[in-house]
């Protein structure tokens, strides 16, 4: 049984938990790694609305915006084999326009999700929270907050569920919302070309 990411808070009041040992296992938006992203999208509007890394693209992303789902919009990375859009990796995202509460309430929703990760994902370790200053914000204010759930021993196949803070200098720069949340599932084969070759 897939388990959708966010939706977990439901599925625990209904009592039906399934325990995760694999990755694939969850879905995000009813997408999970390894699908085919042409049984959700045209390949006509995937192929016009490609976004590539800056030094290679056998990966690529594509985002949706979404309308009354649970997350605002998903981004979906993708690689083309044997006629197929083989999603390996897939995120969702929630954005928080609230300048005073965003950052607040986006951590509240964050912890949401990953308490109720921890009871499905029971034999899956959970990392401490992690801080990465963003480069692309020269004043060093802005800055995402995760925690990983690793599938493997090198850490390479995980869920990230982050919170992403932006300066209100970058903000003015860029027209980012103040905050938001990022639920991503990436498989070994994103995590190591994001690594080794998209940049």
């Amino acid at each position: 049984m897939r388990i959708s990411v966010v939706a977990l808070i439901l599925i625990l009041s209904l009592q039906f938990w399934s325990k995760a040992d694999d990755i694939r296992d969850l879905e995000v938006e009813g997408i999970s790694l390894g699908q085919n992203a042409l049984d959700y999208f045209s390949k006509n509007d995937i192929d016009q609305n490609k976004s590539y890394y800056p030094n290679d693209k056998e990966i690529w992303r594509y985002l949706i915006i979404l309308k009354d789902k649970q997350y605002d919009s998903i981004q979906l990375h993708l690689k083309s084999k044997n006629n197929k859009y083989l999603v390996v990796g897939v995120a969702g995202l929630i954005y928080f326009y609230d300048e005073k509460d965003a950052y607040s309430k986006c951590i509240k929703k964050r912890s949401s999700v990953v308490n109720d990760l921890e009871q499905s994902l029971i034999n899956v370790k959970k990392s401490d929270e992690e801080r990465d200053i963003l480069i692309s914000d020269d004043t060093g204010k802005s800055h995402v907050d995760a925690f990983y759930f690793d599938f493997k021993e090198d850490f390479s196949e995980y869920v990230k569920v982050a919170c992403t803070y932006f300066s209100d200098e970058y903000r003015d720069k860029t027209n980012h919302p103040p905050s938001y949340l990022r639920v991503a599932l990436t498989s070994t084969e994103l995590h190591y070309w994001l690594k080794e070759k998209a940049f």
